[in-house]
């Protein structure tokens, strides 16, 4: 029988075959020849063209100068009118300080997103196959560590567009933040990929979780002292885009550290790249599937924090106390839910204490809804936990109805917290501290509406009709299921757009409107709720 043909396979085969005489041993393999190995079989078995690739660059760039062009455009507007307003009392805090803060707080999620999913990784398959294999795991895992310095470079440029745009916007400063922010965020993925060759991996998270509640807390502590005039806040914040020296400097730096993180490569552990790889498909799968709770469970901590002492609820003595027990002992040993409770509370009185943003009534409503949306998600954690486990709400002899308005008691008093403590926060700085109070706590009922319905929500259905997008198809119902539970907030949460409409303190009459109207809101939200459930069974 002839021997088989040498040269490259053809498309089917699975493999690319090397050019070698016949009875002569294949040489090794360096790991920059098996990637380039790959490369050339995916290739063969792709059934994309090199014009549809340039198409989807050429579609990526277009939607991406689209999303910048509207960006600025937005902040421009925004900056125009706040100039056209007289300044309002209240604003301690200047819009440097602020930006500076909000810096701080990208730098953190940043570094908890790059912890938590590596930030250098192995997919299963190049876990199984690639690793065992006698190349230079340095050489092996060059690529992954290229593309997600890359990344990062590209996510940081962005923000510091963002940033530049929110300042003085000219193009020294424009080009600086660029410059700056792709500067910072190479330099965050390098230094997250030394730790992790050292052994760090997973200690980073932790840290810059810390960090980013204790700015977010401090500025909104900070700020409401200075608006009582207990002590002075701070008028000017870091800029590193200024006259575009700052990136020069860094850039030595941050080469270093990315040679140094090349250097490590080989001290990372098969075991430990495979279960990051595996965290990370998950976390992409959920992004490609729209699916919010399964990337919020990727993005959590690898381990529950073991309780300190067993609690023996004594106090329990029927089935719908034991399922608040029990959704008050998930929400306590959580890791994340108190900070994002602690970060929910302070983004308002941060956004109401700035100079200009504070004369944007429309503007700082929407960063109440973004702070109390992180309070929502952190008080409905129970309840996605029991969404992704169903057999939990069938262990207690109670019909799903009951378990639905059961699991809205603890995020009712955790929402009623957060706002009441918002509202005193808001309120201390304005001469109306009671009437800001009552208002804010008025509206709890509908925020914690919001997170039983959101934790609740029912999968996408992707047996409809979809809809083109620059991120492929998409269900065309996707908004109406993604919303479910914000779009109760966003209605009960009106009377307070009225409140920072209309200016002053508010009237006794729009507290007892607000009350009513989030207890009818968010009753309806959670009935609605209860209802499709007990048609699923």
């Amino acid at each position: 029988m002839p021997p088989p043909p040498a040269g490259r396979g053809r498309r089917g085969d699975g493999a690319v075959l090397t050019a070698l005489p016949v009875g002569e041993p294949a040489a090794e393999l360096t790991g920059r020849e098996v990637r380039r190995l790959v490369r050339r079989a995916e290739a063969a078995l792709a059934d994309t063209t090199v014009w549809s690739r340039l198409g989807s660059a050429l579609d990526a760039a277009t939607t991406t100068g689209v999303l910048v062009a509207v960006l600025g455009g937005v902040l421009a507007s925004l900056r125009e009118d706040i100039a056209a307003r007289p300044p309002a009392s209240g604003g301690v805090l200047s819009g440097a300080a602020t930006g500076t803060l909000l810096g701080l707080v990208a730098v953190a999620a940043a570094v908890l997103v790059l912890d938590r999913l590596g930030p250098v990784s192995a997919t299963p398959a190049a876990a199984a196959w690639w690793l065992p294999l006698p190349a230079s795991r340095r050489a092996l895992l060059r690529g992954e560590l290229v593309r997600l310095t890359a990344g990062c470079a590209v996510v940081g440029a962005g923000l510091g567009l963002v940033g530049a745009l929110l300042g003085e916007a000219t193009p020294s400063s424009v080009a600086g933040g660029i410059a700056a922010g792709a500067v910072a965020g190479a330099g965050l993925a390098a230094a997250t990929s030394v730790l992790q060759a050292r052994g760090g991996a997973g200690r980073a998270g932790p840290v810059a979780g810390t960090v980013l509640v204790a700015s977010a807390t401090v500025a909104a502590v900070l700020a409401t002292a200075a608006a009582r005039g207990v002590l002075d806040a701070p008028a000017h914040g870091l800029s590193l885009g200024g006259g575009g020296w700052a990136p020069l400097v860094l850039v030595p730096l941050v080469a270093a550290l990315g040679v140094a993180a090349d250097r490590g490569l080989p001290r990372l552990r098969t075991g430990e790249l495979r279960v990051l790889g595996g965290t990370a498909a998950y976390a992409g799968a959920s992004v490609l599937s729209l699916d919010t709770r399964d990337l919020g469970r990727a993005l959590a901590g690898r381990r529950e924090r073991a309780p300190r002492r067993p609690w023996t609820f004594a106090a329990v003595r029927s089935p719908w106390q034991a399922l608040v027990a029990a959704d008050l002992a998930t929400l306590v040993r959580g890791r994340w839910q108190a900070g994002q409770v602690l970060v929910g509370i302070a983004l308002p009185v941060v956004a109401c204490r700035t100079q200009g943003l504070n004369q944007l009534p429309v503007v700082v409503w929407l960063t109440f809804l973004v702070g109390w949306t992180l309070v929502a998600v952190a008080a409905g954690h129970p309840s996605r936990q029991a969404q992704a486990a169903p057999a939990v709400d069938r262990l207690l002899p109670l019909g799903p109805a009951q378990v639905t308005w059961t699991r809205a008691v603890v995020p009712l008093a955790v929402a009623a917290v957060a706002c009441t403590l918002t509202g005193l926060l808001v309120g201390l700085g304005s001469g109306a501290p009671g009437s800001w109070t009552a208002l804010a706590a008025a509206g709890a009922a509908g925020w914690a509406a919001a997170a039983v319905r959101g934790a609740y929500r029912p999968e996408l259905d992707w047996a409809g009709p979809v809809m083109a997008t620059p991120m492929g198809a998409v269900p065309v119902g996707v908004a109406a299921t993604l919303l479910q539970g914000l779009d109760v907030a966003l209605v009960a949460s009106v009377p307070l757009l009225v409140a920072l409409l209309v200016g002053g303190a508010p009237s006794a009459s729009l507290v007892g409107v607000q009350l009513l109207w989030a207890l009818a809101v968010g009753s309806g939200g959670i009935a609605l709720t209860a209802r499709r459930r007990s048609k699923a069974g």
